[in-house]
């Protein structure tokens, strides 16, 4: 059986949440990512998406007022159907990896898994 540790991201890109909107944009925007956790004390306190970012944010403020709190969690020795299985419960497409003392250690994307179960794309 795989696992999430097999196909996740790992060392995430994060926010912090003394950050603001302009500075986290501009990460997303320059390293092509699509969904950061906001990260505090090696935990994560919230989630931001490059959708969350389309909205007309000033640069300015703060992200803790544009992220969401509700940040969906699975261990890195779960299983990738787990993994699948929380996605589609919760209609997302990432989860926050996290270790068992709730440190944020990997991303897991709905196209890691698609990868997983797909295989090599063909030339």
């Amino acid at each position: 059986m795989q696992t999430v540790a097999e196909i996740m991201a790992p060392e995430p890109i994060t926010a912090g949440p003394a950050e603001l909107v302009g500075e986290v944009r501009d990460r997303i925007l320059s390293t092509g990512i699509h969904f950061l956790p906001v990260v505090e004390d090696g935990r994560a306190i919230g989630v931001v998406s490059s959708w969350d970012l389309v909205e007309e944010y000033q640069p300015e403020e703060g992200i803790t007022n544009v992220m969401s709190d509700r940040v969906v969690m699975i261990g890195p020795h779960a299983s990738i159907d787990e993994a699948a299985h929380r996605m589609l419960g919760e209609f997302i497409h990432h989860l926050v990896v996290a270790d068992e003392q709730g440190k944020v250690v990997g991303i897991v994307s709905s196209f890691d898994l698609l990868a997983e179960f797909a295989g090599p794309v063909p030339d």
